[in-house]
């Protein structure tokens, strides 16, 4: 069984240090390439997010990359994990991440689908 934070076939959000994260930890950036050669990791943190939320070309990278990906990640149902710092925000019918006094939309990059598991500290949304 999954343990919390580590749904497969899901991208797991989790608040640093409240969830078990992998060990294979990876930056954003890498995330993005590796997702672009269909080479994702069955079980992967990925770190940076926040960066990603405050830069607008780089979420607009990642939100493509992962739109371009989603029906091969369904198939491959890798276990994937966005390992941010801060705290997440439900704002209307979407979440927000709170990082350096700033409110970042979730809904940019992962779409509206996203919903609450746990205590707040950790949201799923499908690839």
């Amino acid at each position: 069984m999954a343990g919390p934070g580590q749904i497969p076939g899901r991208y797991n959000l989790v608040i640093e240090g409240t969830h078990d994260t992998f060990d294979h930890r990876m930056p954003i950036e890498e995330f993005i390439e590796r997702l672009q050669k269909d080479d994702v990791p069955d079980e992967v943190s990925v770190i940076g997010l926040e960066d990603a939320l405050s830069d607008n070309e780089l979420r607009t990278e990642l939100n493509s990359a992962m739109d371009r990906r989603a029906n091969d990640l369904e198939y491959q149902n890798p276990t994937v994990q966005f390992v941010v710092e801060g705290s997440f925000h439900r704002q209307g019918k979407t979440y927000d991440l709170r990082y350096d006094d700033q409110l970042h939309s979730l809904q940019d990059v992962f779409g509206a689908q996203i919903e609450r598991e746990g205590d707040g500290d950790w949201l799923v949304t499908p690839f």
